[in-house]
């Protein structure tokens, strides 16, 4: 058969002519047709592939899951252990109070060991103190527009300097115990006692004797330096007596280098 001849007899692929025959008879069902040898292996291998990624996944599930519970155990034991810690610590800490009551109270037995310790937590600002003294009230100048008429950290040291001389045994601004470690610093755009920020007005609070302590002030430098600043700049500056002042305690420092001393043991004499 020629060229033409067979162009002519198969003008129409057999596809076109099996969707002509039905759009002729009027037909709406799918031809069926058989995948064949390699399609039955294409869905075969994608059978596998779908149990094996399912079995996979199955498995990583149960692995996760165990992980997860085994880390939740492991959180609860640590949370238990912390609380039993804490526990411990508390009922240490209630027995080093009682301790220390029970030494306080038995002067007698101590050899003034208790006398002695009231006297320490005193000076060092460890225990709350009551006495009368006098309390001051320092703040800036009205309307106040630049550092020169505010109260800075340098006017609040030589203001506590001269309450020392003046006699105070113990002193607060705005509740914050004063002790030999504290520190008055400007830090941002307050001042700091004890790493704590302030706000204005500054109160401060000095047990001493109240019928000298307000004329010791006045006659030491601290004390006539403030006055200037009240005078020339306008910062503002109260003092007033009072019978009874209650300072709080400071936080009882950490020790970190200092070690109890051993005492030298002294040689026999023959």
């Amino acid at each position: 058969m020629g060229l033409l001849a067979y162009l002519t007899a198969h003008a129409v692929d057999e596809d076109y002519a099996v969707a002509a025959e039905r759009r002729v008879s009027g037909s709406t069902a799918p031809v069926r047709r058989r995948i064949g040898v390699a399609g039955a292996i294409v869905l075969a291998v994608f059978a596998m592939l779908a149990l094996t990624a399912a079995a996979q996944t199955s498995k990583d599930s149960g692995t996760q899951e165990r992980e997860r519970r085994a880390l939740i155990d492991q959180v609860k034991a640590r949370k238990s252990a912390v609380a039993e810690d804490r526990r411990t610590v508390a009922r240490l800490q209630a027995e080093n109070g009682r301790l220390e009551t029970q030494l306080l109270h038995n002067t007698d037995s101590s050899g003034g060991v208790g006398a002695e310790l009231r006297l320490l937590s005193l000076r060092s600002g460890t225990s709350a103190v009551r006495g009368p003294g006098v309390e001051i009230v320092a703040d800036d100048a009205v309307d106040a527009e630049s550092d020169r008429n505010k109260v800075l950290d340098s006017d609040l040291q030589k203001l506590v300097n001269g309450l020392w001389r003046a006699g105070a045994e113990a002193i607060s601004i705005n509740g914050e115990r004063l002790t030999n470690l504290s520190a008055i610093r400007h830090a941002g755009s307050a001042i700091t006692v004890n790493f704590t920020s302030l706000n204005r007005p500054y109160r401060i609070l000095a047990i001493g004797d109240r019928k000298t302590l307000p004329a010791r002030f006045a006659d030491t430098t601290s004390g006539q330096a403030w006055l200037d600043l009240r005078r020339e700049v306008g910062l503002r500056f109260t003092m007033r007596t009072q019978k009874s002042l209650r300072l709080p305690a400071a936080d009882v420092p950490e020790l970190r280098y200092a070690r109890p001393a051993v005492a030298p043991q002294r040689k026999g004499t023959s």
